[in-house]
């Protein structure tokens, strides 16, 4: 079985799911694989190692309450919602851990809506002041669970009881997705705003991923996570971007920005159809960069360790491609004559060279790997 008959076997197990959260489960798997290959395996291997396609969909469905229809109400029943009008609100910022942030925008809606589930181990706080929505989510620490009434006095017992409630929490959150699957509805909190925001907007997550699709936003976007991926896609943006991530991939699709400042480690960086009027910087370590149809007005600098650099249809009058143990290759837009290249490597095959040229600068270095770089008219 390929990669694409395990995912479309997978989507047709999860039938009862809703289709936006059925793609979020198979998006997750899809990622599963990518990193399999990334270290190394092939498309079958990756594929193979997977869990049984029967195995994932009866867990993902009975977590998710579509197994049982009680469940699902009483899921429902436990959902929080929290509304405020939008012109109030310069700043939405949501402080998290181990939950999954998404972000949407609805072309109906006039103000911003915050919804969210509040487990066994969840403490939830809401600070408003001076134009600032802020959610606030963290996990209850153990002390908590040892003394749960504040006139019970402490004993051996009530530190194992204590003990004993906190695991059984901590397993409630590992059988609904847990820290890393994180796929339950109770793991994610969605902040929906109106197609075009005005304010800021800043999210800091742990142990999950984070998306913002289908916004207007008319002040900076920092986001921030570890361990989990970071994605954008159909965003414009009138300041400035921030994707910061660790042993996670960020991706940007259809984004246009005043700029763009992207980091992580130990995932990859894809860029496509990504426009930033001043500099456009992806910095990343033991991951791959990608690259399609993005430009900057004034510099685009990509660089990483241990992996590779593949562009296509890149522009700016400042471009820096710098790796090492990896390829660079692709396509520049432009004429050959229109920069001065520099580029250099050792152990490896370098087809660009280095030339004097017109008034824009390419610089692209990697180290025991090949370089293989030209250029493609603008059509």
């Amino acid at each position: 079985m390929n990669r694409e008959q395990f995912l479309n076997a997978l989507r047709k197990a999860l039938q009862g799911m809703e289709p936006d959260e059925a793609e979020s489960v198979i998006a997750y798997y899809s990622e599963m694989i990518d990193d399999r290959m990334e270290a190394g395996m092939s498309e079958e291997a990756a594929v193979k190692a997977m869990e049984p396609v029967k195995e994932i969909a009866g867990r993902v469905l009975e977590e998710g309450g579509f197994s049982d229809e009680k469940q699902r109400k009483e899921s429902d029943a436990e959902r929080q919602e929290i509304r405020r009008p939008a012109e109030n609100i310069k700043e939405v910022f949501i402080q998290a851990e181990g939950k999954r942030v998404r972000i949407v925008s609805d072309d109906d809606a006039d103000g911003v809506t915050l919804h969210y589930r509040i487990g066994n181990g969840d403490i939830f706080r809401l600070h408003e002041e001076e134009g600032v929505l802020m959610l606030e989510h963290k996990l209850r620490p153990v002390s908590s669970f040892v003394n749960e009434r504040s006139d019970e006095n402490v004993t051996l017992e009530s530190i194992i009881g204590g003990i004993g409630r906190f695991l059984s929490s901590l397993g409630d959150r590992v059988a609904s997705g847990g820290f890393f699957g994180n796929e339950a509805p109770e793991n994610e909190i969605e902040v929906v705003l109106p197609r075009s925001f005005f304010g800021r907007l800043r999210v800091s997550t742990s142990n999950a991923r984070i998306s913002v699709g289908q916004l207007v936003c008319g002040q900076e976007v920092s986001l921030a996570t570890s361990n989990g991926r970071i994605t954008l896609e159909d965003i414009e943006c009138t300041r400035g971007i921030t994707c910061v991530t660790s042993n996670g991939r960020i991706s940007l699709a259809d984004v246009n920005a005043e700029s763009a400042h992207l980091s992580t480690s130990n995932g990859r960086i894809t860029l496509q159809d990504v426009f930033v009027h001043g500099m456009l910087e992806a910095h990343n370590s033991n991951g791959a960069i990608e690259a399609e149809d993005t430009g900057a007005d004034q510099c685009l600098h990509l660089g990483t360790s241990n992996g590779r650099i593949a562009v296509e249809g890149i522009s700016s009058p400042d471009i820096v491609l710098k790796t090492s143990n990896g390829a660079v290759t692709g396509k520049i837009r432009g004429q050959k004559q229109d920069y001065t290249v520099c580029s250099a490597t050792s152990n490896g095959t370098n087809s660009l060279g280095s030339f004097p040229g017109g008034g824009k600068a390419l610089r692209v270095n990697t180290s025991n790997a090949s370089i293989s770089v030209d250029f493609a008219a603008e059509e």
